[in-house]
């Protein structure tokens, strides 16, 4: 279902208020649910989050408080997932990787880009062969 909502979000309105009051949900799942479900969820929240419609910026601005408080809980929540040790196991590690990746390019705190990395960094020195090689 998180799977045709994600390939669905690029067609929506950019301002969904049936899509907001679920976010709540969504952290839900992608701190509790199984690590497929939890990449989609959050790859989910990211969209929701940096937002990835083309075109002006009428939405929050970066320096509006909404705008932060979004972003703000979209990492602490990618942080504790790229801690977990089951999220670098399974067939959607890629799908996880491309989205540190494009959460990093996109966050506008270096600081923060900084911590995630150390965090990928050491969960992956206590991974399997292929994932510290890959």
């Amino acid at each position: 279902l998180l799977t045709g909502v994600n390939r669905s979000h690029p067609f929506l309105p950019r301002k969904d208020a049936a899509m907001e009051k679920h976010v709540d949900a969504l952290y839900k799942i992608a701190h509790t649910a199984p690590p497929a479900a939890s990449t989609q969820a959050l790859m989910l929240l990211f969209n929701l989050a940096v937002g990835t419609h083309s075109g002006g910026s009428t939405g929050p601005g970066p320096k509006s408080d909404a705008y932060n408080a979004r972003m703000d809980r979209f990492y602490r929540a990618l942080y504790s997932k790229v801690g977990d040790p089951s999220m670098l196991v399974g067939r959607q590690l890629t799908m996880f990787f491309n989205l540190v990746y494009k959460a990093t390019k996109h966050d506008p705190d270096g600081v923060r880009s900084v911590a995630l990395a150390k965090r990928l960094l050491h969960t992956s020195a206590h991974s399997s062969a292929p994932i510290i090689a890959g």
